[in-house]
């Protein structure tokens, strides 16, 4: 058996493919990371932003021959491919989307590389399937994703089976993205979020690369130092937790009308030592209540929760 990696099912979210001899171009300026360098089996993760710097996608761009693959973790991708579409005038590129078509996995642990290579080559062994993979930072910096061109959703998990690797819950690996400070477009963050809130600069955004839609904005933010909100996470104690949109407010007297930000996902996490549960939230909230360990207070439909601010070293 394959210790420390878990296989988690990541139907969820979307898949889009770019063929045509100007994809990396064409690609390259719609998003903040550099396409034009990726080498083909390298995975880059980037927003897809408007004019003035908002996100309008988040993916992991991965070459292979004659494609790239864009990947989001739980949105869909119909309006990001329209967006991408009526851009293409005379450039040889063809967006498709393949997630109905495609089935996909994502292993993650120290372990994750070696678990992947045993589920690959009982699916290539014993199935005849190609399985393509990405190296992504979703929960953690080991994290390989996996897909196959068949719709088939079984063959991924009955392989992660026999390949001796523990099949993880939706509720494990929903608990683990939010603690990992990993959005979903149009949960967690929106096209009203700038991409340099989502803090993933080092991941998703090059400060040096060509032109692109939103650049000017971007570029401006970088010099000037910062955004005035930030993406985090709130630790929730107790047996009950906010619902998606609930209000967050600061805890001093003299500031507790103002709204600091809106709660996104939230995922229950049990303590097995303690037998109590407790939860886990994203929030994109204000610079000044940003710091991790930062007391806030949550509007609920039964009243006032605490909650503390919490954050992640990557």
């Amino acid at each position: 058996m394959v210790q420390a990696a878990t296989f988690f099912d990541a139907s969820a979210g979307g898949r889009l493919v770019l063929h045509g001899e100007d994809r990396r171009s064409f690609l390259n300026n719609f998003c903040t990371n550099d396409i034009q360098t990726l080498a083909e089996g390298e995975t880059r993760e980037a927003f897809v932003t408007d004019m003035r710097g908002h996100v309008l996608g988040h993916v992991w761009v991965c070459a292979q021959p004659g494609r790239l693959w864009l990947h989001t973790v739980g949105s869909s991708v119909g309006e990001l491919g329209s967006h991408l579409e009526k851009y293409v005038i005379t450039e040889d590129v063809v967006i498709e989307d393949a997630t109905a078509s495609t089935s996909r996995a994502v292993i993650c642990g120290p372990q994750a590389e070696a678990a992947a290579m045993s589920i690959v080559e009982t699916l290539e062994g014993s199935a005849g399937l190609s399985v393509s993979r990405a190296a992504v930072h979703w929960i953690g910096s080991d994290d390989v994703l996996l897909w196959t061109e068949a719709t088939d959703s079984e063959d991924l998990p009955l392989a992660a089976v026999a390949a001796g690797v523990p099949v993880g819950s939706p509720e494990n690996f929903e608990s683990q993205r939010i603690a990992a400070l990993l959005p979903i477009v149009g949960i967690d963050i929106t096209s009203e979020n700038l991409a340099q809130e989502v803090d993933r600069d080092r991941f998703a955004i090059s400060f040096s690369k060509g032109c692109y839609l939103g650049q000017e904005t971007i570029a401006r933010i970088e010099s000037r130092g910062h955004v005035n909100r930030l993406l985090r996470g709130l630790a929730i104690e107790g047996d009950e937790w906010p619902e998606t949109g609930a209000v967050i407010r600061s805890t001093e007297v003299d500031q507790d009308e103002r709204e600091l930000g809106r709660v996104g996902s939230v995922a229950a996490i049990a303590n097995a030592t303690t037998d109590s549960v407790s939860a886990v939230a994203l929030a994109v909230v204000r610079r000044e209540a940003s710091q991790p360990g930062t007391e806030v207070v949550v509007d609920t439909v039964t009243g006032p929760m605490s909650a503390r601010i919490v954050s992640v070293d990557r």
